[in-house]
């Protein structure tokens, strides 16, 4: 607003002053006639009468209301003051900004480049005729912004400094629309559009960090590269073996690790260190545990890399972690699950009372699908509410009232008598720490509230063993629980390089599939290593592309309930889950190849893990 409010009083200030000799020009040009001395002329023939339509020239110029009059205000000064006035407004900004982040005196600079013009550039466009004056304003301006741009550029690398005639051409070929990229394109700036973002350290050390990593271009510019290579296969995670020569690459890709092509351990090394150096660690420490972060954004996708390094035998072992680009997902069915088998979920997540279990094994998916699972009950309805730790940094869900501590100083069950007081309707506790929290839950379970947790397992009923050994007495633990969902991750086939294949009879047998049920099931498809032009463009020749939910859900009945008391044990409670009417994973897994959405290979192999 100030900026604002100086401009009106400047321009307004302006017309009155620039009107002044407009407005002095006209008056003596109508006064000379009425002050002119008369001359006497002989007496001689009359001089013809001048034609009615072609007024008398006045000598000092047009009068005003006659044709090229501007009334009180030339606009052509007008405007070139006015345009001095935004350049000056917008430099003398600059320099304010500039000389705080060059650690240069701001004060002084400010007030060299500001008072000189605003005090006298008025004074020498009014008192001095415009064109002279308007030069020494000009002057006014342009020394002091030019002493100070010699300054800040003796200090920075030439790719850095403004208003030399590489900057110059750059600006004024992308005010035409010229070629840009190619006009003005500094070393570290070639290569795959990528921004790479210091973290680690403070704002000066980050600012710093990247200004020297971008004296090494050309590391820099493989830095780039990696990133985009990462998200162009899709991968979330890639290892760096260092040996002697070379650097063994494995790509982690829909939750596959997949071989990729060498790299000269030269080159692997540069690249190394200015990832160290733009995380806030210590490059030349080969031999330490460092881990850091920093940032990479590639077109729309924004990544946190998580760089985690050991120095082993053979060099050094890299492990690069991508995050922060997951597939937005909203519903359990966006994970793969059948509609039929949510509709039984949902139906065990709108019970009074009972504990319900979500599981997954470790990596796979498990904050996911809590977040997903409790996002599908009915929150606007009942009133959820819970803990969560400080260090947590999983998700906010959605309408559950959440009351936060730091396990290092609080415990979980001191919070507990003030949450329950606010009598909830649903418990939400991603994690139960101890027994006493636990024995508390277990009641509130058995007949007040419904209980939603999580814990890491491989199959449903592993994860309510898992729970009841937090320090549950069977009896009571056996009595709350009613519900355990697991999730397995495995991939989705490429749906334009699968290949549909007919199985025979005594497949369809081994798996449980009557005769003539299934007529077609799908494989992944397996490009030439002859054709490069038979390499999926989707998938890259994996032949898979993102993965999908095996889900196993466990309804716990009255059966189950007493052969949890008498023989808690994976192989009795798995029978006791298959008479109960549940579903095995291994046949939810069958009914996602049958559909077509993965193969019985990519079952197996999740399966076994």
């Amino acid at each position: 607003m100030q900026r604002i409010s100086s401009l009106i009083l400047a321009t307004a200030a302006l017309a009155v002053v620039l009107s002044a000799p407009v407005y002095l020009s006209a008056q003596e040009g109508a006064a000379a006639p009425a002050t002119a001395p008369a001359t006497e002329t002989p007496a001689a023939a009359p001089a013809p009468a001048p034609a009615a339509s072609t007024p008398a020239a006045s000598p000092s110029g047009p009068r005003i209301g006659e044709p090229g009059d501007y009334g009180f205000v030339n606009p052509v000064m007008l405007l070139m003051a006015w345009g001095l006035y935004l350049c000056w407004v917008y430099s003398t900004t600059w320099v304010s900004v500039d000389s705080e982040r060059m650690k240069l005196s701001q004060a002084g600079w400010v007030s060299a480049n500001f008072w000189p013009f605003f005090l006298l550039s008025w004074a020498f466009i009014a008192l001095v005729p415009f064109f002279l004056g308007f030069f020494f304003a000009v002057a006014l301006y342009v020394v002091p912004l030019w002493i100070y741009i010699n300054k800040r550029n003796a200090m920075l690398d030439p790719h850095l400094r403004v208003m030399t005639p590489d900057h110059i051409r750059f600006v004024m070929s992308q005010m035409s629309g010229g070629k840009v990229a190619a006009e003005r394109k500094e070393p570290w700036d070639m290569g795959p559009s990528v921004e790479l973002i210091p973290k680690g350290g403070s704002g000066e050390q980050n600012t710093a960090n990247l200004y020297n990593a971008k004296k090494a271009p050309d590391a820099y510019v493989w830095v780039k590269e990696l990133i985009a290579e990462i998200h162009e296969r899709r991968a979330s995670k890639v290892l760096m073996d260092y040996g002697k020569d070379n650097v063994q690459m494995k790509y982690f890709i829909d939750g596959v690790w997949h071989a990729g092509e060498a790299r000269d351990r030269e080159s692997s090394d540069l690249m190394l260190a200015l990832m160290k150096l733009i995380s806030a660690l210590k490059p030349e420490d080969r031999r330490s545990r460092q881990q850091g972060t920093f940032g990479a954004n590639y077109g729309k996708a924004k990544y946190t890399c998580k760089i985690s390094s050991q120095g082993v035998p053979t060099g050094e072992r890299v492990l690069l972690e991508l995050s922060g680009n997951d597939p937005k997902l909203t519903t359990l069915i966006d994970l793969g699950m059948r509609e039929k088998l949510l509709e039984e979920v949902k139906q065990a997540m709108l019970e009074p009372h009972g504990l319900f279990i979500f599981s997954a094994r470790p990596e796979g998916g498990l904050s996911t699908l809590y977040s997903l699972g409790i996002g599908s009950t009915d929150r606007l309805i009942r009133d959820f509410a819970g803990l969560e730790k400080t260090t947590s940094k999983e998700p906010e869900i959605l309408n559950v009232n959440l009351m936060t501590y730091d396990p290092e100083n609080q415990a979980q069950e001191q919070l507990l008598p003030t949450l329950l007081r606010k009598q909830p309707d649903v418990l939400v506790f991603r994690e139960i720490d101890n027994a006493t929290t636990m024995e508390v839950l277990i009641d509130q379970a058995a007949e007040k509230n419904l209980v939603f947790t999580s814990t890491r397992a491989k199959e449903a009923v592993e994860a309510i063993l898992r729970v009841m050994a937090i320090g549950a007495e069977p009896k009571a633990f056996a009595q709350a629980i009613s519900a355990s969902l697991n999730m397995r991750l495995c991939r989705r086939l490429c749906d334009k390089c699968r290949e549909p294949f007919q199985p025979t009879p005594q497949m369809l047998q081994k798996l449980g599939i009557p005769a003539g049920r299934v007529d077609t099931l799908y494989r992944a498809g397996k490009p030439n290593p002859e054709d490069p032009k038979s390499i999926c463009t989707k998938c890259g020749g994996i032949g898979y592309y993102g993965r999908v939910g095996i889900f196993e859900f466990v309804k716990v009945n009255d059966a189950f309930r007493k052969a949890l008391v008498s023989q808690p044990r994976l192989e009795t409670l798995r029978a006791a889950a298959k008479q109960a009417g549940n579903r095995t994973m291994q046949e939810e897994g069958i009914l996602l190849a049958v559909s077509g959405v993965t193969s019985l290979e990519e079952i197996g192999r999740a399966l076994k893990e």
